[in-house]
């Protein structure tokens, strides 16, 4: 087929003459320029936004059943922003597999597990204020596995004292040498508050000498729902002591209770503590080792009266260094976080009751093995 000769010129023209994309009429002869649009603006932000997180995977052993998995577990990014010099914003996003309680099975949950705006007020440079869901000031032991020495949470964790608070948290420092801080929030890791009434507490924090930092918390509030409430309290004690880059020594003591607690009207209190020790051979290599007992006297928070210990032992080994931040140092410590970690753990434990699940029913002690890769970015 013959191609029309105009058709021909008007390839001809396109082929050498650059395309040129339409622009809105009002600018048409104007070039449009998006790197000056801040200063347009008349400021230049100076505050970028920094992006970090973490990711997990694990595989477990149950010694007494067989039951093992692998399991990439959790991921978590985590952003940080400066408002200003005395202003951040900082949120963190946790998506992780857990165990339905009431089917068994195992789902994929998000939530949101930090997001908070944190201020310094003008002409207080030792004051800081929180608002928003954030890490409880309490305890050694933090909700995310990077700021962990072992694999395992301790079952004081777990059991004695809640991990996270949405509500205020303010924070003054007299001196480098003491810290106070004040909470009021919901309630025990509760995100909306099932009730009308708030939990108060207070953190005293001495720094004794270098390395040493000794703590002493308290708890006191409403939990529960609205028709079945009761108060709760919790005191802990919580250590970190560092003679040498190699070594480290910390733990916690809890006692805690709920008072009224239906539907006897009776008071039901649990006790307990932990120590953990590190040892770093070398910059890659370490050992990190931990003891703990619980009791529950009352069966309040495990549904049976019993104590329980656990003996575990964990192999470190690690690459790089982490990302500054929240994910730069295990706190109270200079143990700076990896990029990389593989952590092995051997875990006993036992109960003064039949408590653990075995191919033959209820026990008193069972074992468990376990690897964690623990990357941050």
């Amino acid at each position: 087929m013959r191609r029309a000769p105009w058709l021909s010129l008007l390839g001809a023209l396109l082929g050498t003459v650059p395309l040129v994309a339409q622009h809105p009429s009002d600018t048409l002869d104007q070039p449009i320029d998006l790197g000056n649009q801040a200063e347009d603006l008349g400021e230049v932000d100076r505050y970028q936004l920094q992006i970090t997180g973490f990711g997990v995977g694990n595989y477990s052993y149950a010694g007494r059943t067989g039951e093992n998995s692998f399991a990439a577990s959790k991921v978590a990014v985590a952003l940080f922003r400066e408002i200003s010099s005395r202003a951040y914003v900082f949120g963190q996003l946790t998506t992780a597999l857990e165990e339905d309680e009431v089917s068994g099975e195992t789902v994929t949950e998000s939530e949101i597990d930090n997001l908070l705006v944190s201020l310094v007020p003008p002409g207080a440079s030792n004051v800081g204020l929180m608002f928003g869901k954030v890490d409880l000031p309490v305890g050694f032991e933090r909700d995310d596995e990077p700021l962990n020495l072992l694999v395992s949470p301790s079952f004081n964790f777990e059991l004695a004292r809640p991990a996270k608070m949405v509500g205020l948290r303010g924070a003054w420092r007299p001196s480098p040498g003491i810290g106070v801080e004040g909470l009021l929030f919901n309630g025990w890791d509760t995100d909306l508050d099932p009730n009308h009434g708030k939990t108060g507490g207070v953190r005293v924090e001495l720094v004794l000498r270098q390395g040493l930092t000794l703590g002493l918390s308290g708890l006191y509030g409403v939990e529960g729902e609205q028709d079945e409430t009761n108060d709760r309290y919790l005191l802990n004690l919580d250590y970190a002591w560092q003679p040498s880059w190699d070594w480290v020594l910390a733990g916690e003591a809890s006692l805690g209770g709920d008072r009224g607690v239906m539907p006897l009207e009776s008071d039901a209190t649990w006790s307990g503590g932990m120590v953990t020790l590190l040892h770093r051979f070398t910059r890659h290599w370490g050992l990190a080792a931990r003891a703990e007992v619980f009791r529950d006297a009352d069966g309040a928070r495990t549904g049976e009266t019993q104590t329980l210990e656990s003996y575990s032992i964990a192999p470190l080994y690690s690459v790089g260094v982490g990302r500054e931040g929240i994910f730069a140092n295990v706190q109270r410590t200079t143990v700076r976080i990896p990029r990389l970690q593989l952590r092995g753990e051997l875990r006993i434990n036992h109960s003064s009751e039949p408590f653990f699940e075995t191919d033959d029913g209820l026990d008193t002690w069972n074992t468990e093995y376990r690897l964690q890769l623990v990357t941050t970015f």
